[in-house]
């Protein structure tokens, strides 16, 4: 009860002493539960091995046509293109269901090629890469491929 004349913030602290193990027990009950909340949460679940087939596979694809195109830039001539990743797929879940299924974010890239002894040529798939992936040219690499 409180008492005319005294603060609320007075009450309460009455209140807490008197039953000083009702609130510790709602405050470690309160503890588990935060801890346990995030076991049921929807979000970005375990890479099982399919996912990782699923990330090699899109990696393999994802170097396969960024070769190609490298090699279609003027003077590039033969390309092998190699991409780093900084994560995996991120799958978001609502319950049991998938609702959204996010490509991992490219680290960086590396090309190898023919014509990459010409600086116009390093340049023009510089910024290509650049361009396509939204990474800055300091996470591109472009070198010559060997005879």
């Amino acid at each position: 009860m409180i008492k005319k004349g005294r603060l609320f913030s007075e009450s309460f602290i009455d209140f807490v002493k008197q039953r000083k193990s009702l609130v510790l027990l709602g405050a470690a009950l309160l503890g588990v539960l935060l801890m346990v909340l995030p076991l049921f949460s929807s979000g970005g679940g375990e890479v099982s091995a399919e996912g990782e087939e699923s990330l090699d596979k899109y990696k393999f694809e994802l170097e396969e046509e960024l070769s190609e195109l490298c090699s279609e830039v003027y003077g590039a001539g033969k390309c092998l293109a190699r991409v780093s990743f900084s994560s995996g797929f991120r799958f978001e879940y609502k319950g049991s269901s998938l609702i959204s299924k996010t490509p991992p974010k490219i680290d960086g890239v590396t090309v190898l090629c023919e014509g990459a002894g010409n600086g116009e040529v390093r340049r023009e798939i510089s910024s290509l890469i650049a361009a396509l992936y939204g990474i800055g040219h300091n996470r591109i690499c472009v070198l010559k491929l060997s005879s």
